[in-house]
């Protein structure tokens, strides 16, 4: 599938609009402040907010062992990645601790518009 195309599934599944969603992360993949990363029918949504600091979203129509690996794959390309901090506004619970089970240490955020963070 293509990205949108999962991100159109992902919101419908939840029964919500993924018309503005589309636009803004077209717009910020085009004026490069976006990085999109797929792995089978996940996408991770990397979106700089500066100092080496990104916010991230993750779309997903694949099944959980499917987006663990996808995790695992992503994680590998953070690490590579000049970017020290990702915030996360808001993630499933399910999601949250296949994150944790990868390694990654989530704590509560220190911006007020993110829920959780992280650090590569």
């Amino acid at each position: 599938m293509k990205p949108t195309e999962i991100i159109n599934a992902n919101f419908q599944k939840d029964g919500r609009d993924p018309s503005s969603a589309i636009r803004a992360i077209g717009a910020a993949v085009k004026a490069k402040r976006a990085l999109i990363l797929q792995e089978n029918d996940t996408i991770l949504v990397i979106m700089s907010i500066g100092n080496k600091e990104s916010e991230v979203h993750l779309f997903t129509v694949d099944s959980p062992i499917k987006v663990g690996r996808a995790l695992v794959k992503f994680l590998e390309k953070l690490n590579k990645s000049d970017i020290n901090t990702l915030y996360i506004t808001d993630i499933p619970e399910q999601t949250l601790n296949m994150l944790k089970t990868i390694g990654m240490i989530i704590e509560p955020s220190d911006k007020p518009n993110y829920k959780w963070m992280s650090k590569v």
